[in-house]
Order: C-alpha cells, then structure tokens, then sequence
C-alpha cells in the first residue's frame, strides 16, 4: 500500500513543478538553516563537557567588597589550591592556571628562529588529573612535574618541529630562559574554554615555588569526589577565608568570599568575568532557537499555503478515489505520503547545501561544521526526527482538508474549502510578521554597533597604534619613544600600563587629606605624555610636568605624588573641577596630590558606564607603548618605528595594532550576533517571498478568466496589478503592524544590556517594512505581469 502511495505522491509531484519547486526550495532554505542553528546551539552548550567527572570540577571565584561595591572576579591567589587539597577531604583533585597573556606576550626562540607567541600560560602537576585531555606523547602524570618543563599542542610541535613525535626531549628559549619539551597533547576542542598553544610547569613560576595568597592572579579549578555535600564544602570555603585572610582584609578594610562556579557554567556564564576565552550570552542561543523553529515554520507555511489553495484543483482526483470504495485514512496517508516524500528529498539536498556551505558557515559562527558531526548517532536519530515532525506539520492540515471532501460535492466540482482563505491569510501574516521582525532586529542592533564604533570615547583613536613590551624592555623604553619623535614617524608617544580601550587595575581611595570618601577606582600607570598622546581634554589644573616625580621615585617616602582625577572620580569627592586642584588624596600607598582634572573617557565596554579613574605618572608599569602616527602614509610611518624598534636592540618582534581596530575587536560578538541575523533575516524573506509568489501565482490562474475579460475591456497592466496585489498589501500591512510591537520589545530588551545606547529610531522600522514590501509587490508585480501577457482571445476561447 505504501509503496503505491510514493508512487502516486512522485507523480503528482512531478506533475505540478512549479508548487513542487518553490516548497522544496522553501523547505530546504528552512532545513539548512535549522541543522546549522542547532549545531552551533550545540557546540556551545556542549563546552566544557568533555571530561570526565565534569559534573563535580569547579572554577573558584573571589569576590571583593569595599564599602558597598562588590567586585566578582574569576581569578584567586596560588595557594589556594595546596591549602584546598590539605585541607579538604571533599577535593579528589584541584589545578590551577596562571595564563601569561594577560600581561604579556612571550618570545619563542627555536635554533634562532624567534616568534613571539600569545597563548601561553603555566600549570601545575595536577593539570592533567582534573583536565584529561588526550596527549599524544608524554606521559600526563609527570610532564608537568619539574621546572621548565613544557607541553606543546599538536599543531604547535608541527609548526616549530615538522611532527608531534618529533618535539619530545627538544629545548626550546622562552623569553631567554631554557625549557624542555615533556610532551605533546592534541590541540585544545573547540568546546573548552581552555585555549594555550604553551603549558609550561608552574613550579618555574615563583609562586609555583612559595604560594601565596596575595596576588589573585590564578584560574584555580577543584574535582569534588562524588557524593560531595556541596553546601557543606561551601561552608568550608568561609572558614578556610577567615583563617588566612580574615586580619588582613580587616586591616585594609575589605570583605573577600570564594565561590564556586561548574566548570560546565563558564561559557556561557557571567560576561563581566575575565576568562581564557570570550563567553557568550545564553540568551543569544535561546534567540537563535527561536529563530530556527520559526524559519522551520515558514517553510512549512508555504507548503500548506500552496496544498490548501490547490485543493479544489484536486477535488475530482478525491472524488473519484472515494468512489472507488478509498477510505479517509487511505486518502489522509496518501496526502501525508506527498508531504513527507518532499520533505525527504528536501532533507537531502539540505544535507549536501550543509556539505558545500561548511567552511563559510564555521567561518561565521567560529563553530568547526564538521561531515562527522551529522554521522553520530544521536545525529542521525535527530535528523530522522526532525523529517518526521517537517514532513508530518507540512502535511497533516492538507491531508485533512482533502480527505474530508464529500465525493458527489468533489465530483460535482461544488467543493469550498472552510476556512481555508482565512487559514492561508493567517499564516501570509504570520511569515511577513516573521520576516519583517527579524529584519527590524537586525537593523537595531546594527544600529547600536554602528553607535558603538561613532560615539565620542573622550580620546582620539585615530591613528593611535599599540605596541606590547616586556618588563625587561621597560629600561630602554624612553630612548626608542626619544628616536621615533625624532624620526618623524610618531606625532607622540606615551608608555602605559594598557591599551586605552580597556583599563583593568583596580585601587581604592581613602578617606585622608582633604578627601573624606571611601571608594574603588581604576588606576592607570602611564607616563607624563599620555594626556597629549590621547589628545585627553584637560578641564582643569595642568597635565604631568618634567618636573613631576615618578610613583617609584616617590617610594615610601613622605613626598606626594602628583595624580590626574577623572570628571567622575573628582564629582564622588564632591568637589568641581578646580576646586580639586591642589587637593591630596589618600591612595592607600601614600598621598597623592590632584594635579588636573581630565574629560571622562571610556576605558572599559560601552556595556558599562564610565566609572572612577587616577592616573598616576608611572612610566615603570607599564608594558605598552602607545603611538600616535604621523599624519600621511601610515605603512611608511610604521616601517620606520620597525627599524626604530630593531635598531634600538631589543629582541621582541615588532607586533603593533591600530588601537580602533582593537577596540572594534571587543564587540566580536554583538558584530557576529548582526552578521547571523542578518543572514536569517533574508533566508526568512527569501523564503516568504517564494510562498507568496506561489500563492499569487495560484490565484492568477485562477482569475485568468477575469483578467483576460478586464484586458479586452480596457484594463491596464497596472489595474491587473492592483487587483491582484489588494489582498495580499492589507495581509503585509497587518504583518507590519505586529512586527513594529516586536521590533520596539526587541530594541527595549537587547539595548537594555549597554549603559551607553543609541535611541531607537524610526528608520529600522521603516528600513525593514520597506524592503519586505518593496520585495513582495516586486514579486506580485512580476507573477502579474506574465499572466497579462498571455492572449485573452486563447483564454476566453479555451473557457
């Protein structure tokens, strides 16, 4: 029976090409774009979940608390981890990781051959216990249990060694210093938050040798043995920080706790927290579920649009099987059997569009699409799934429709659908409501990137380059700034401790001097030429002069060191501007004396607001050199500092980058978010588009008859146009009226998330509505324009 009705469905498939076409394209846009949504949906939720045990390994986290600011951080100080494994029955295993590109990039000599390197960082011993990950020479119990020793990824031994086997017992000179090779692992899954190119030994790091509780520089992980009563470990946690912590948090008057986050949680947990790798934003992925599941319903859409307007085509096709003693049930799998044998074949071709669209969409998304992923199992089982739920949704409502006609009404061709122009008229609104929708939210949040890379920072960008040094360099720094000012090249040229985009060190003032108030600020460590160098607006007072002593050569004496307050740091003060100047201040090392007062400029994210800033004149912090080029050619400028930076003896690479770049680098993600909705956008109007042309095409051919009669009466191209397109304009209307509510929801609920925002404007609404009609009646307009031109005298003649 079954194969009857395949063989039947494929005929009456190939017999209406048209309809045939447009909902196997529909359904195969919609199929793609669900497999690759939910694959990278996938990828996402799947990090970190690849150990064993992962369940029971959790990151530690440390808060600080002075007065009422609480600041949550995910790194803690290096002997937490001996103290937890002494201490704590409950820990089975516990590591810590103190990653080095935080502060500085390291240099990589092989025979010579130098490369500075970015993703390097130390372990202890027991990094391999709490993390499996597989090695592919070494044995994972002791590769990190001497000094200088050092593991390797797999593509890292390629690229220095020509072959993984081949590193082992090799030296390498990391910043001057001698480590041997004790292994090679495979490279870091894309689904671990953990990403170095370089494991050395922590026991080479000086707190690997005598752990501290002070600095808290350290991503520190515990395995809990199973069974763990994680509140009763977490009330342990508390005593263990007052016993080592407690007097000296009183003295300085702060409150510190530790945490605990599931190793499973980091990715797509807290965004404010510093982390190996960028995390990402849950909602986005239960945006983009979303998302998939209405791109699958439009599809679907189509095809019941397209079946239920065709019905009455195929009333005496009903009729006669009715006749002929079929049954309801025969006739409803007959109809479902056509549905499910399209979607098959559309599952198909998605399945090879996916194969060839692999490398542009892994690109995109930064997720690898690999041809092994859709092979597993539980794939499989998904996509066999996923066909019977498409094929079964597409088809059940014209199944019904058809099988319930009566057969003398079918016969008699006296058949009307109940229902079904309202039915076919919801679902219209409901595909452009859809599409306009996600158009409109992909021009907000444009918009607000577009807001995000405009909006005065307080500083200038503009050819500003950034250039990272060792703390080794730091001696020589002031004769290269000396030799690039005087080579033409630098406009200016200030040493810092970061690049302006983000500013990371956290201080405190104090009441004392002529300050009574307590709060955290920002410090940042630069040179007297950082006020001209980011062209910051003075508003009072003066910038650091020649004269100025330095933090260092202040030391512990009494001497005050000269400092230069943010708009908002001065205002929590309460004073203005020049009622500051000539104030001292307690900073906690000493007292400081306000020397001018800067325009408040954005260090950090536009997530955040700007916040209380003191900059100190202390060139010996710093590591980055910030330079301001030349007015001209930026490659020929840049040439110059290289020979600069060579000739002046240093043995660090001349790696720069332009400052506006970097900063355009922290939105990556809201930059991908705009990119992928833009992308689903128009397969949502693609999609909707080749409905509707189906729609209007049945309709055409329906009204031959009637627009061949208006032709002969006179009737232009333009009024068969309108008469055909009037019902389908009010259905768009409707459809832009409900996708201006969810684009208003939509801009109030993401913007939300930035302290610094654009307004939400009319043009996104108007953009969006605008195309989806211009698009539309285009496509009215040309299904309109082929039926006017057949020959009235053959339709009337054939009628």
């Amino acid at each position: 029976m079954w194969k009857n009705y395949l063989k039947i469905s494929f005929r009456n498939l190939k017999k209406r090409k048209l309809y045939t076409a447009i909902n196997l394209l529909g359904l195969t846009v919609a199929l793609v774009s669900f497999i690759l949504i939910s694959l990278y949906i996938q990828h996402e939720w799947s990090y970190d979940r690849m150990y064993s045990g992962s369940d029971r390994i959790y990151r530690f986290t440390q808060s600080f608390s002075f007065l009422e600011e609480d600041d949550l951080v995910s790194s803690t100080p290096s002997a937490l981890v001996p103290t937890v494994l002494e201490e704590f029955a409950e820990a089975e295993s516990a590591t810590l990781i103190f990653d080095l590109s935080i502060f500085q990039s390291v240099v990589i000599d092989n025979a010579g051959d130098s490369q500075e390197e970015k993703k390097f960082a130390f372990a202890d011993s027991r990094f391999y216990e709490v993390f499996d990950f597989d090695m592919v020479t070494g044995n994972p119990k002791t590769v990190l249990s001497q000094p200088n020793q050092l593991v390797l990824t797999r593509s890292t031994a390629e690229r220095y060694f020509g072959s993984a086997l081949s590193a082992e017992g090799k030296t390498l000179q990391v910043d001057g210093q001698d480590y041997v090779v004790s292994g090679v692992m495979e490279d870091f899954p894309s689904n671990s938050h953990i990403d170095f190119d370089f494991i050395a030994s922590f026991l080479t790091h000086r707190h690997g040798k005598e752990p501290q509780w002070s600095p808290s520089n350290y991503y520190t992980y515990v395995k809990l043995k199973e069974g763990t009563d994680l509140e009763v470990f977490k009330s342990k946690l508390d005593v263990m920080k007052d016993k080592y912590l407690g007097a000296d948090m009183q003295e300085y008057g702060f409150k510190t706790a530790f945490f605990l986050q599931p190793v499973t949680s980091i990715h797509l947990g807290d965004e404010s927290l510093n982390n190996i790798k960028p995390v990402t934003d849950i909602k986005y992925l239960y945006i983009f579920g979303v998302v998939a599941i209405l791109l699958i319903a439009i599809g679907v859409i189509n095809y019941v649009n397209l079946a239920t307007a065709e019905a009455t085509e195929r009333n005496k096709e009903v009729g006669l099987r009715k006749v002929m003693g079929a049954g309801r049930v025969q006739l409803f799998g007959q109809f479902v059997s056509e549905s499910m044998l399209l979607t098959l074949a559309a599952m198909l071709f998605s399945l090879l569009s996916i194969y060839l669209l692999a490398p542009q969409f892994s690109a995109l998304s930064g997720i690898p699409i690999l041809g092994a992923t859709l092979l597993t199992p539980g794939a499989i089982a998904g996509l066999c799934i996923l066909l019977m739920l498409v094929g079964l949704l597409a088809g059940i409502y014209p199944s019904l429709v058809l099988s319930g006609m009566e057969p003398i009404k079918a016969l008699g061709n006296k058949v009307k659908i109940g229902g079904g122009a309202w039915v076919r008229k919801s679902l219209v609104v409901f595909q452009f409501f859809i599409s306009m929708g996600l158009l409109i939210a992909t021009f907000i949040v444009k918009s607000q990137l577009n807001y995000m890379q405009e909006v005065n920072l307080g500083y200038d960008q503009e050819r500003l380059v950034s250039l990272g040094y060792h703390y080794s360099m730091r001696e020589g720094m002031p004769t290269v700034k000396d030799e690039m000012i005087r080579s033409g090249a630098a406009q200016a040229v200030a040493r810092a401790a970061d690049s302006p985009i983000f500013i990371q060190a956290g201080y405190s003032i104090f009441p004392g001097g002529d300050n009574t108030e307590e709060f955290m600020i920002t410090g940042y460590s630069a040179d007297r030429d950082i006020v001209q160098t980011l062209n910051l607006q003075v508003l009072a007072g003066e910038n650091f002069s020649q004269a100025d002593p330095t933090r260092q050569e202040t030391g512990d004496s009494e001497e005050v060191n000269p400092v230069l307050f943010n708009e908002y740091a001065i205002k929590k003060m309460g004073w203005t501007a020049e009622e500051a100047i000539g104030k001292s201040v307690n900073l906690g090392f000493g007292m400081g004396v306000v020397k001018g007062v800067v325009k408040d400029f954005y260090f950090n994210s536009l997530h955040h607001e700007v916040g209380p800033l003191v900059i100190y004149n202390d060139p010996d912090q710093a590591n980055v050199l910030l330079v301001k080029l030349s007015a001209g050619n930026p490659a020929q400028h840049l040439a110059t500092l290289e020979s600069i930076w060579k000739e002046t003896g240093t043995n660090r690479p001349f790696n720069y980058s332009f400052v506006d770049a970097a900063y355009g680098q922290m939105y990556a993600s809201e930059q991908r978010i705009s990119q992928i909705f833009g992308l689903f956008s128009g397969i949502a109007i693609f999609i909707a588009c080749m409905g509707l042309f189906g729609l209007v095409s049945y309709v055409a051919l329906r009204r031959t008859r009637e627009i061949s009669i208006r032709k002969v009466l006179g009737a232009t191209q333009a009024n068969v146009i309108r008469v055909l397109a009037a019902d389908f304009v009010k259905l768009l209307a409707l459809s832009a009226l409900f996708a201006v509510g969810f684009g208003l929801w939509f801009g109030h609920s993401w913007l939300q998330d930035f302290s610094n925002r654009t307004e939400i404007t009319v043009w996104p609404f108007a953009a969006a509505i605008g195309v989806v009609l211009l698009l539309a009646i285009l496509t009215i307009g040309y299904r309109a324009w082929r039926v006017f031109q057949i020959n009235p005298a053959k339709t009337l003649k054939s009628e």
